[in-house]
């Protein structure tokens, strides 16, 4: 994914998630928009029901003992 600010390309994470009876189940995650795509088509034909797409950027954590920035999905 391309970042507005920095034009940089940074990763995220694309995850696939069904809302049902009020609650998120996730049903596939992944760093490539192409593999999430193509598992929504195969899930929305043998199901028939779609998924909510949702785009996840990297969360940055910052370690104050050791001094390291470490990043992460979650």
């Amino acid at each position: 994914m391309l970042d507005i600010d920095s034009g940089e390309e940074t990763e995220v994470l694309y995850r696939m998630v069904q809302i049902k009876g009020g609650q998120r189940i996730d049903k596939f995650r992944t760093t490539d928009i192409k593999r999430a795509l193509r598992f929504h088509k195969w899930y929305v034909k043998r199901y028939r029901v779609g998924l909510l797409l949702e785009i996840v950027p990297p969360k940055k954590k910052y370690d104050w003992k050791e001094k390291k920035v470490d990043y992460s999905f979650e």
